[in-house]
């Protein structure tokens, strides 16, 4: 059990972290911040460059640089940054929940672990990537790192749930293009905006794929945009669309193709562009936690190596991107258990 001298030391981490403004592309601060952090506390520290300004953060105990078990998270947090504050029972700020609190807590279940003398040089290291809430960089990055590990374990906010897996995702922009005429006569020119409400009303009306593991299949329209101003025919109009994945994502390709078909994006002037594109994940467990079906996406499919993936976190994911962003104090303490409970359970499981 956690004891009260070492949930003072998690809620302080913690509240470094969270102080600190890491948005992605800026996450330079809160690397530097955990590179002291963690040296302090006598591991070995590598920094992996991403971009300039940004690094992946690896530590491990001794020299065992390729350990069994790898802790991960993510370093950077979505826009804007909201300063910390606490009150009795939350601490509230941008990434206290996503991923802040997963991060503290795993990095305090291992000092337990070794004070206890229950893990090795070799046994356990960690790695915090850069990048995660815009296109993964971090995490494909650190693929170069030559880590083959057994077991990963992907902090994010679960609502302390271990992840039976997550959707995938398929994002893409749809493009029209129209001809600019004068509002008053519309017959000269041809609307982008009409041609586009005409595809979305098609893609929005999809019988979408069910998968009895993950759920079902959903669509988001995000952006549209289109026009210059109301008296002028738009030339061109666009939207920002993603589904969320729950059988292949050829499946659903091959629906938004019958739906629009190569001929008609051609004779109509559509474009379509995928942006990203990534198949639904099944994850690993242990016994004794509640399981669930995550409806997010994380960086588990970027790293390749690992034999198996769990995914588990404090905090809730209702919460995290918005303004009230919080994490319950007695959740994130709970979590230090949690995550030793998982890590003696693998070490089991592997001896086996």
């Amino acid at each position: 059990m956690t004891t009260p001298e070492s949930a003072q030391e998690l809620l302080a981490f913690h509240k470094g972290l969270v102080s600190i403004s890491c948005i992605t592309e800026n996450e330079a601060p809160c690397t530097e911040y955990l590179r002291v952090h963690l040296t302090k506390l006598g591991y070995t520290v590598e920094l992996q460059s991403i971009a300039p300004g940004r690094e992946n953060v690896l530590a491990y105990l001794g020299q065992g640089r390729n350990p069994r078990v790898l802790f991960n998270s993510h370093i950077d947090v979505v826009p804007p940054y909201i300063e910390y504050r606490e009150d009795e029972e939350n601490v509230y700020g941008r990434g206290s929940s996503d991923a802040k609190g997963s991060m503290a807590a795993q990095v305090q279940a291992v000092e337990e672990l070794r004070k206890e003398g229950k893990v090795k040089e070799g046994d356990i290291g960690f790695l915090f990537v850069v990048g995660e809430e815009v296109d993964h960089i971090g995490m494909v990055k650190s693929n170069d790192l030559g880590l083959t590990p057994d077991y990963l374990i992907v902090g994010e906010p679960t609502e302390s749930r271990l992840a039976l897996g997550h959707k995938g995702i398929l994002r893409f922009n749809l493009r029209v293009e129209g001809k600019a005429a004068h509002s008053g006569y519309p017959e000269l020119g041809i609307s982008a905006n009409n041609k586009l409400i005409d595809l979305l009303y098609k893609l929005k009306n999809l019988e979408l794929p069910y998968d009895s593991h993950f759920g079902h299949t959903t669509m988001n329209i995000g952006t549209i945009s289109g026009g210059l101003a109301a008296n002028i025919i738009p030339a061109f109009a666009s939207a920002a669309i993603s589904f969320r994945i729950a059988t292949s994502t050829k499946e659903v390709l091959d629906l938004i193709e019958k739906t629009i078909p190569k001929e008609e994006q051609l004779k109509d002037k559509v474009t379509i562009e995928i942006i990203t594109c990534w198949e639904p994940v099944r994850c690993h467990s242990v016994p004794g936690f509640e399981t669930f079906i995550a409806n997010y996406f994380t960086d588990i499919p970027s790293f390749l190596t690992a034999k198996h993936s769990l995914l588990f976190g404090p905090g809730s994911i209702l919460c995290a991107h918005a303004p009230h962003e919080f994490i319950n104090k007695k959740e994130l303490i709970a979590a230090v258990g949690s995550y030793k409970d998982i890590v003696l359970k693998l070490f089991a499981e592997s001896s086996q």
